[in-house]
């Protein structure tokens, strides 16, 4: 079961806390991971078709200061659609319209029929089809929705187009254009999504699977405010997060 990762600050913020505990998820997702994020308007996107503990690259990340940005998304895979390769591993991002995309997915879609437009995968995965048709979709989104003001409106519509995708398998995904950070969790439950906000005032966090703690409340800025969106066995109903 691939599991993912979003993060979403209100300020440009490191991610070694919550990455250094999401690294974990690989032993049963061997089969890849990756992050990216939003230094800027662009999209910068490191993965790699390996374990992530096994992966030095990942490890790097944990202590490289220059990492900040206020959106992240996260992906450990384990293979169940198109093979073991860098082209298949998740984060996959696209532009459109001088706007660039993040997309991470966990289910398996029956994706022969989604209606793709001039977005052509570049691997053989479910999940890169269904950010194809998601921004073909987009694309030709009417343009009362794309200029609307009311974002709400907007998240709305693109909830209608995940069902759509989702009515073809199983699907949690984590999708971004930079600005916002959009959490979808199947409408049958799924495995699970859950978020945690943090706020001032912090407290410790400590990580169950290695033995480390962290004081927040040292760390962090009492101006910045943290939405963390993770995977967790449970039979909660669809969520859909807007951040």
């Amino acid at each position: 079961m691939c599991e993912l990762l979003g993060l979403c600050f209100n300020l440009p913020v490191r991610p070694d806390i919550s990455f250094r505990g999401f690294r974990h998820r690989e032993e049963n997702n061997p089969d890849g991971w990756g992050i990216a994020f939003f230094p800027d308007e662009s999209a910068q996107i490191i993965k790699e078709e390996i374990s992530a503990k096994q992966s030095k690259l990942s490890k790097f990340l944990l202590d490289y200061l220059e990492i900040e940005a206020p959106i992240f998304i996260g992906h450990v895979r384990r293979a169940s659609t198109g093979g073991i390769s860098r082209k298949n591993t998740h984060p996959f991002n696209r532009e459109l319209n001088g706007t660039e995309y993040v997309f991470a997915h966990n289910g398996k879609l029956n994706h022969e029929n989604l209606e793709l437009g001039r977005f052509k995968p570049i691997g053989e995965t479910d999940s890169e089809t269904a950010f194809c048709y998601l921004l073909h979709r987009i694309e030709n989104a009417p343009t009362d929705i794309l200029k609307s003001m009311n974002k709400n409106k907007y998240f709305d519509w693109l909830a209608e187009r995940l069902e759509e995708i989702n009515k073809y398998g199983s699907l949690n995904c984590i999708f971004s254009d930079g600005k916002y950070l959009l959490c979808y969790h199947d409408k049958d439950g799924y495995n699970g999504l859950c978020f945690v906000q943090r706020r001032s005032p912090y407290g410790k966090v400590k990580l169950v699977d290695e033995d480390w703690e962290v004081n927040l409340a040292e760390e962090k800025s009492p101006d910045q405010e943290w939405l963390y969106c993770c995977y967790k066995k449970t039979n909660k109903s669809r969520a859909l997060g807007r951040f």
